[in-house]
């Protein structure tokens, strides 16, 4: 599906919308209506939550039921929630699951789903999916989707029909969390192949007339043919989609249906990028608007993080639907004003018509239900501690209403936004050449064991094109952009083949072997590609710009400092220069050649500058006061 997130979840909105989590379950309900109040002041358009199937779920046995509306525990009064929202002036995002993950015991699962009963969630390897130690079900096995179904109409017929949109503030429900169980981006042989999954690709094989690959379905990995292991990179897409489809059709029909693909690592041993692409092809292909999840490293701190976004937004063409403004982890920089902003303004610089504040609200109020089993935790290598009260303890508002330092940079993007925001949407990304990417490259590479794949290849030579050279080439799969209009037309196209090599003697066309490595063919081609004048340098070869066009004339210009080291970007023209302390990121906006306004990332010490037209221009920086 092409059309973008802001649209859906505001109507009529031709700007950049922020998308703010709170997570009620974790927050004293009299502190409600206060934190949302303060998150619409602070800039956030729609409020997003993850419902807690264990929490709301009360009773066993024949007893069971569910509590939307507080009669148990005010805490699970979600339906007061979405009415403090509406009078806040917040659209609201629903997120059901089942599987939510949100550092939730179970990922909010009762912890029946996850016990012998039932059949869990297994891959070609034979290797658990887990959450605490403890196996999760496949939703792919009849037994857990009866259950599931249960939990999802209740909600259907308790939360979103009495308060969907028009008539109520739920715009939009999200399907499944990162997949269905967190499992878009994992590795392909550890997709879901249950006995009940493996009937489904069966299935799927027979009904393509494929009934002697559909025979083949239950033998072990290692009988696989080639052939076989390719159709399964094409079908793990497909499943994640079918399972989309099946929880669609429990709710009512009007508010927006979301799925959020995280970005995928793309550098290194632990890649998982082709496994990734192999499944973007039938989720891009579905019913509903995929935005993308951002757990893939630091891009304001690491290269290897900078390159695996700008790689993977430029593919998959997603909005951000979750980003982190304030988890400390592994990295106390996303508590600071600086982080957070760098890497909103990456997303929108390259076509997000999204910012997803996650969480908006560092909350610290929750019980055991909620609560992750530490031996659980520990059992998977992670301290306890690092989930201990608040949750996400960065975040921009807290519990009892103060100000986080993200505050600041929250204030500053929602100013920006209201003031340049619509010219932003309207805008192009301006690319010096395209490369359309065959997809089977990815489904083969999937399997790749040794050595780059042809993708991290291209993720590595498409930044390194940015860094050194200052142009930027643009990425699509040739399925989805066989051809390019007049109006996307921006320097050479290159076409990536899967192929015998050399197959095409085509200039601006490569044709490589799928699944094994193209000891730099690739980037050598890339390299090539893009020749046509620069529009800015970088004093050292750290920084980089990305620019975006409107069809009035408006220019936007993203400066990126990724590095540790400063460095400087400037236009070739000599009309503009920005100074880039390590780690941070302007956004200016011209018409004509006049500055409109930009903002920077904040910084503790050496502040951004821009030079426009030979002087400061300070003035028209955009203050959060």
């Amino acid at each position: 599906m092409s059309a973008r997130l802001n649209a859906a979840l505001l109507p009529g909105t031709d700007r950049p919308v922020v998308i703010g989590e709170y997570p009620y379950y974790r927050a004293d309900p009299s502190n409600w209506a206060g934190n949302l109040r303060e998150l619409h002041a602070l800039g956030v358009d729609v409020v997003s939550f993850y419902l807690p199937w264990r929490l709301h779920e009360t009773g066993e046995g024949e007893q069971r039921a569910f509590d939307f509306h507080g009669k148990t525990d005010p805490q699970r009064d979600v339906v007061r929630l979405i009415g403090l929202a509406a009078e806040a002036g917040l659209a609201v995002l629903v997120k059901p699951g089942p599987f939510i993950h949100a550092e939730v015991q179970l990922g909010g699962l009762p912890d029946r789903m996850c016990g012998s009963g039932h059949t869990p969630y297994r891959g070609l390897t034979g290797d658990l999916l887990t959450s605490q130690a403890k196996p999760l079900p496949s939703l792919l096995d009849p037994a857990v989707k009866d259950e599931v179904a249960t939990w999802l109409r209740a909600v259907a017929d308790e939360v979103v029909s009495p308060t969907a949109a028009p008539r109520g503030p739920v715009v939009a429900l999200q399907l499944g969390n990162e997949g269905m169980s967190g499992d878009v981006h994992i590795a392909i042989d550890a997709q879901d192949a249950s006995p009940a999954a493996r009937e489904e690709f069966a299935r799927w094989l027979s009904a393509r007339g494929l009934t002697d690959e559909a025979a083949r379905a239950g033998d072990e990995l290692a009988d696989w043919p080639s052939a076989l292991r390719l159709l399964w990179s094409r079908w793990s897409g497909e499943a994640i989609a079918g399972l989309w489809d099946w929880i669609s059709d429990l709710f009512p029909a009007g508010p927006a249906r979301v799925a959020n693909v995280p970005l995928a690592r793309a550098i290194g041993p632990d890649a998982t990028i082709d496994a990734w692409a192999a499944r973007h092809r039938a989720l891009k292909g579905s019913r509903y608007l995929i935005g993308h999840t951002e757990w893939v490293g630091n891009p304001a701190q690491s290269p290897e993080a900078f390159a695996t976004h700008l790689g993977e937004i430029l593919l998959g063409d997603t909005d951000v639907l979750e980003a982190n403004w304030g988890f400390t982890w592994d990295d106390e920089s996303f508590a600071g004003p600086r982080t957070p902003l760098f890497n909103a303004l990456l997303a929108l610089t390259l076509g997000s018509t999204t910012v997803s504040v996650y969480t908006a609200c560092a909350a610290g109020t929750w019980g055991e239900l909620i609560d992750m089993d530490p031996d659980g935790l520990r059992a998977e290598g992670v301290d306890p501690a690092l989930h201990a009260p608040p949750y996400c303890p960065g975040a921009p508002l807290t519990e009892a209403g103060d100000h986080n330092p993200t505050a600041e940079s929250l204030k500053l993007l929602a100013r920006f936004l209201d003031q340049h925001g619509a010219a932003l949407a309207g805008s192009r990304l301006d690319r010096d050449a395209d490369l359309l990417v065959d997809r089977a490259l990815a489904e083969a590479g999937a399997w790749q064991r040794e050595g780059k794949t042809v993708l991290q290849e291209l993720t590595e030579a498409v930044h390194e094109q940015l860094r050194d050279t200052h142009r930027l080439v643009g990425l699509r799969w040739l399925d989805e952009a066989p051809h390019r209009t007049a109006q996307d037309a921006a320097g050479a196209l290159g076409v990536l083949r899967a192929g015998h090599p050399g197959a095409s003697t085509a200039p601006v066309e490569l044709t490589v072997a799928a699944g094994v490595p193209a000891h730099g063919a690739v980037a050598e081609f890339v390299a090539g590609l893009a020749t046509d004048a620069r529009r800015w340098t970088s004093a050292h070869r750290r920084a980089v710009a990305l620019t975006r066009t409107g069809p009035d004339g408006t220019r936007f210009i993203g400066a990126f400092n990724p590095t540790g080291t400063d460095d400087r970007v400037s236009g070739t023209d000599g009309d503009w220069a920005v100074e880039l302390p390590a780690g941070t990121a302007a956004l200016a906006v011209s018409r004509e050649g006049k500055l409109l306004g930009w903002l920077a990332t904040p910084t503790p010490s050496s502040a951004v500058t821009l030079t426009w037209g030979g002087e400061q221009a300070d003035a028209l920086r955009v203050t959060a006061s």
